[in-house]
């Protein structure tokens, strides 16, 4: 019979509930050794692994943090957080059209991983859909209008899609709230 007492006594559960105080404490890279060795010795909860992939996440380890979400995707294929952290990983590691098609798949009314209609505004910039990059980073600009960066973003965008006048407005809006973004080279900021 498997009691609190055994519970207490487990390895893996006492590395679990270490990793889970070391994760709320922030000390992300000491929570993930021991949600690792809570894993290896038969923790098969889902939560650990999204807490190790956002230790992984964290430490910028994309491919292990890719490892966890791809397992809580196809285990959970219509939770937004999971497809918003895959398609931050795939943004961060450069596979343009697996993060286009996790963003995209996170409803458009979820409004919780809103910036991923920044990412989208650049990754669509970078396949050179200027129409969809247009639509993107004014959804952004409705979420965000004091982030410079989007800002910045937008201007580039505009400009790419022929919306010359818009885009200096863009671009001078940028230069207000950062005014380092002024002499910046103009290309996208990621």
């Amino acid at each position: 019979m498997y009691t609190m007492e055994s519970q207490a006594e487990d390895p893996a559960k006492k590395a679990y509930i270490e990793g889970l105080k070391k994760y709320r404490d922030g000390e992300l890279t000491e929570a993930c050794v021991f949600f690792t060795s809570a894993i290896t010795g038969g923790i098969s909860d889902f939560d650990i692994l999204y807490y190790r992939g956002m230790c992984h996440l964290d430490a910028g380890r994309y491919e292990d943090a890719m490892t966890d979400f791809e397992v809580l995707v196809r285990q959970y294929p219509d939770n937004p957080e999971f497809l918003f952290r895959r398609g931050f990983i795939r943004y961060k590691t450069g596979d343009v059209t697996g993060a286009i098609n996790d963003f995209t798949q996170i409803p458009m009314e979820y409004n919780d991983f809103s910036i991923r209609w920044h990412y989208l505004s650049v990754l669509y910039y970078k396949t050179g859909n200027y129409d969809d990059a247009l639509i993107a980073i004014e959804k952004a600009l409705s979420m965000f209008p004091t982030m410079p960066k989007v800002w910045f973003n937008a201007g580039i965008i505009m400009k790419a899609g022929g919306l010359s006048d818009r885009a200096d407005l863009a671009l001078q809006t940028a230069a207000k709230l950062e005014p380092k973004l002024g002499s910046a080279k103009q290309e996208i900021l990621e």
